[in-house]
């Protein structure tokens, strides 16, 4: 599965807003659809429960899914996810630093 296509389709999604991809991975705070469809997880999303039921997300990383193309969680690097996201921004006119 190519991880940019995941990405840019997580993008293109009317939730989460530009403003709030921003505020979120400036948090480290991940989202998903109402619907969940899609999404990612950072691993401070990540509480006591889903960590005694053997969840965990290295650091440095966050998981993404997005349904829609039949991926159900992939581990990837957290600085991928910000280029990629700094990519699509700036292709909207819009900078950030990350």
């Amino acid at each position: 599965m190519n991880i940019d296509r995941v990405l840019e389709t997580i993008f293109s999604y009317s939730f989460p807003s530009d403003e709030k991809l921003i505020e979120y991975a400036l948090g480290r705070h991940g989202y998903g659809g109402d619907n969940g469809s899609y999404g990612i997880t950072y691993p401070e999303d990540l509480d006591d429960f889903d960590r005694a039921n053997g969840e965990n997300i290295p650091d440095g990383k966050l998981e993404i899914y997005c349904k829609e193309l039949d991926v159900d969680v992939l581990t990837i690097e957290e600085r991928h996810y910000l280029q990629a996201l700094k990519s699509y921004l700036a292709n909207k006119g819009k900078i950030v630093d990350f």
